[in-house]
């Protein structure tokens, strides 16, 4: 599947997912009054929603292992988290279900662009 992507496209994907994560967490955090991203609506009005489109094309263009994208996603969420609040609070366990419980869509979003990709390949395909 991903033969025909080039490898530079793959560490450009990642490094956009991660840019991403980060941003989508430190951004209502500075402008916010240091909220945590999900204390604001714009983080399921706007956040989930470019992480979904994000998922979609990270995993159309990069098909093999579609999960990694929600995941990266999560992980970069959860450092970004711990650095700005300054460590794991008492809610940090809860805080790791949220954000597990967020990246279902963008996990069904990242499939559904590897699939699409898949299948405009077979359909493009001698």
């Amino acid at each position: 599947m991903e033969t025909h992507r080039t490898p530079a496209t793959s560490r450009w994907l990642h490094a956009l997912v991660v840019g991403l994560g980060i941003l989508v967490w430190l951004i209502p955090w500075a402008f916010l009054n240091r909220m945590e991203a999900w204390d604001h609506s714009s983080y399921f009005l706007v956040s989930l929603p470019m992480m979904v489109v994000a998922c979609v094309i990270a995993g159309f263009h990069v098909p093999l292992h579609p999960w990694r994208w929600p995941l990266i996603l999560f992980l970069v969420q959860m450092v970004t988290m711990l650095l700005l609040g300054g460590g794991p609070g008492n809610l940090f366990p809860l805080g790791l279900v949220a954000l597990a419980i967020f990246c279902v869509p963008l996990a069904l979003a990242a499939w559904v662009g590897a699939w699409w990709a898949t299948r405009s390949q077979k359909k493009h395909a001698p």
